[in-house]
């Protein structure tokens, strides 16, 4: 049976409703039908040993809280990723005045490309932190590592290490391995960018674009999901024809919000997709997908 992840929305209203609906503890073990919560409120489980004749009191092992990761969707290709020890990673930042808060040295900046809606060169010039702008190379600091794969904007360009047409970022945070794809144009993903991309959780990714050659009629942006197979696909640049096609191919869900907060244990086993931000504002009347709203969630079912 397909299931929903459980995606829970920030507000502590969600994470109780996500915790009462598990009242047998099920969560707690590693078949779990439910997520656990963040690590900043996380919940824990016990485990009480059997009491022998020359034992006076039980042993009690705790678990650690499950770590997860915050997601910002901020415009159609605008993330940033927020680790449980509160490093960001800032993806495509086209507009700045959207970030949850000031950007600080501890930050990591990553830019696919340079188009508008990407790019913002004064912010860029200015960034404290590290980042990788439109090249190749690895980010490593505690908890988190970047790789970037060179790609293309259209299937007919060449990728370079440096200064090219479109990269893609691997983010290693918080248990999970995200990939945000930029404005990718490829028919497909080559072996080695497969090799590199191996198992992922999350990708952030386009369906329609003139500018890459994606569009409903030839399913490219569908495509390249299908052949990656991610557990969570949040799409980025999407139209209302591509929107349509989305329920064929994947069980999706919708949430109003721009934030949402993500476990290793609550994503599906097959790919399932979900709208965030302005991508649900501007579909939620088409599709018609399960809504969700900052005071509820939907936690895994069995």
């Amino acid at each position: 049976m397909r299931r929903h992840p459980c995606l829970l929305l920030i507000a502590a209203s969600c994470l109780a409703a996500c915790t009462e609906s598990d009242p047998a503890g099920e969560g707690s073990s590693p078949s779990s039908v439910s997520t656990s919560a963040p690590a900043s409120s996380g919940t824990s489980s016990s485990t009480v040993a059997p009491t022998s004749p020359s034992t006076s009191a039980a042993t009690t092992t705790t678990s650690p809280p499950e770590q997860c990761l915050t997601l910002r969707h901020e415009n159609y290709a605008q993330f940033e990723l927020i680790a449980p020890e509160g490093t960001r990673v800032l993806i495509d930042v086209g507009d700045p005045g959207r970030l949850s808060s000031p950007v600080a040295p501890a930050d990591i900046l990553l830019t696919t490309h340079t188009h508008w809606d990407h790019y913002d060169e004064r912010f860029q010039a200015s960034f404290p932190g590290q980042q990788l702008f439109t090249s190749v190379g690895t980010i490593d600091t505690p908890g988190v590592h970047i790789e970037g794969i060179a790609s293309v904007h259209r299937n007919s360009q060449r990728p370079t290490p440096e200064g090219g047409y479109n990269y893609i970022y691997l983010v290693e945070i918080a248990g999970l391995r995200v990939a945000h794809f930029g404005d990718i144009g490829q028919d497909e993903l080559s072996p080695e960018q497969l090799a590199t991309l191996g198992t992922i959780d999350v990708a952030l990714s386009q369906v329609a674009n003139p500018y890459s050659d994606m569009d409903a009629r030839n399913r490219k942006g569908f495509d390249l999901m299908k052949q990656l197979a991610p557990r969570l696909f949040i799409p980025t640049h999407v139209d209302r024809a591509t929107a349509a096609l989305l329920p064929e191919y994947w069980l999706g869900t919708q949430a109003t919000g721009a934030a949402i907060t993500i476990c290793p244990s609550g994503l599906p086993d097959s790919t399932e997709f979900l709208l965030l931000d302005v991508n649900a504002s501007d579909f939620a009347g088409q599709l018609q997908l399960p809504l969700h709203t900052p005071t509820d969630c939907v936690c895994r079912q069995g």
